[in-house]
């Protein structure tokens, strides 16, 4: 499975450890980090162990799937995806009532149709918990 080479190593690093520390938290061999941390390659075996020594899930050291392929508006296949994060910070509150409070709080994934300009935001999914809380909003039947 492909891996977020770059998380993985961030969370390595705020620990302060060394891939050789790692990897025997972890169990898996030096050369085995090296590759993740270099590649982003794993078996689902290595990345289990991987994010239970790191304290995270699979998902969280996982690639970023693109959630829209095409544009639901127009069609286009002109779809963009930023390379990142998104923090939602203040306002959140005015633009989803009842929802605010899973956006100010989690990282999100903005979207853009290249074609037609629609911009839509995917909630990290370790926030979608909170609209449950959520009692204005309905399920659309």
């Amino acid at each position: 499975m492909k891996l977020q080479p770059k998380r993985v190593l961030e969370a390595r690093q705020q620990r302060s450890w060394t891939q050789d520390e790692l990897a025997v938290v972890s169990g898996l061999h030096l050369r085995t980090i090296q590759r993740i941390e270099r590649d982003g390659v794993a078996s689902l075996q290595s990345a289990k162990a991987l994010a239970a020594a790191l304290d995270l899930t699979v998902q969280d050291l996982g690639t970023k799937e693109n959630p829209m392929k095409s544009c639901p508006e127009c069609g286009s296949s002109e779809v963009y995806r930023y390379d990142g994060e998104v923090q939602m910070y203040g306002g959140a509150e005015d633009l989803l009532p009842g929802l605010g409070g899973m956006l100010s709080s989690s990282e999100v994934c903005p979207v853009v149709c290249g074609e037609c300009g629609r911009l839509r935001f995917f909630i990290a999914p370790t926030s979608l918990a909170k609209r449950k809380r959520a009692t204005q909003w309905k399920l659309v039947e």
